[in-house]
């Protein structure tokens, strides 16, 4: 496997992100995954945090020194599962960029609306949506009404049409 994005202006390594994710969710037998339980395996704490005046610009954001994932708590659930992966998969894709380098990577917030040029931003959004849809449980369902999906698996259904189009 190809080394992940060193740096937030590299190449996205999408198979080394969906590789990272099945990796996870291998002992998942059906949906949903259990997406908190996961980060705290991970040796990550999920805290779900008032976002004050910026909650409706930030969705959350890792904090790798004290490992901690912040979610806003006034997010919709489906909106607040899909951030916990996708920061989760900063903590597990992207840790040792951000430890080696801390002024240049102090935090990178999930924004609501997302950077698509950005390495970092776009292996974790691969990861969080591998990680939430892994393809061995969807495979079975994968003819059945986007929005039974989404609410199955806990997603939006933006994220789940996502999904499906990959």
């Amino acid at each position: 496997m190809r080394k992940m994005a060193m740096s937030a202006t590299d190449s996205p390594n999408y198979r080394g992100a969906k590789e990272a994710a099945d990796k996870l969710t291998s002992i998942y037998t059906a949906p949903s995954v259990p997406v908190i339980e996961i980060a705290e395996q991970n040796g990550v704490n999920v805290l779900f945090v008032d976002m004050g005046k910026f909650k409706d610009e930030i969705a959350g954001f890792c904090d790798f020194q004290a490992a901690r994932l912040y979610v806003n708590k006034d997010d919709i659930p489906a909106r607040q599962m899909f951030t916990i992966a996708h920061e989760l998969g900063h903590w597990i894709l992207h840790r040792d960029a951000f430890l080696a380098n801390p002024d240049k990577y102090p935090v990178l917030p999930r924004f609501q609306k997302t950077d698509e040029s950005n390495a970092f931003e776009k292996e974790a959004n691969s990861f969080a949506s591998n990680l939430l849809v892994p393809d061995k449980l969807l495979e079975p369902v994968k003819g059945a009404p986007v929005a039974a999906l989404a609410d199955v698996f806990g997603v939006s259904r933006t994220m789940m049409e996502f999904r499906l189009k990959r």
